[in-house]
């Protein structure tokens, strides 16, 4: 399993987790959130809004869900944002008690 974190202009948010639904994702998690790129000057104090979208998916999924993130949220100017992947170990669903990829 991978855990995606999209972080993206906000106005890209709900193409990109309409493009994750497509293919088959079952839930997300999205939150706006705030920072400062490695390119930007600094800016004490002041940061860039963006939205961040976290997901945990199979891994033959992964390709797909990355080009799907970067076709709609890319706009070809500076700042469109970055997606990072992790490994992931495990998972439980609290209620259901499935562990590994029948929890996502």
């Amino acid at each position: 399993m991978k855990k995606i974190e999209a972080i993206i202009q906000p106005e890209s948010r709900d193409l990109a987790v309409s493009a994750i639904k497509k293919i088959g994702v079952g839930g997300v998690t999205v939150y706006p959130v705030q920072g400062q790129g490695a390119e930007d000057p600094p800016l004490v104090g002041q940061y860039l809004s963006k939205e961040m979208i976290v997901c945990v998916v199979d891994d033959p999924k992964l390709d797909d869900i990355l080009k799907a993130i970067a076709n709609v949220a890319c706009t070809g100017t500076k700042g469109d944002g970055k997606v990072f992947v992790t490994t992931i170990d495990d998972a439980l669903d609290i209620c259901t008690k499935k562990r590994g990829t029948t929890s996502i």
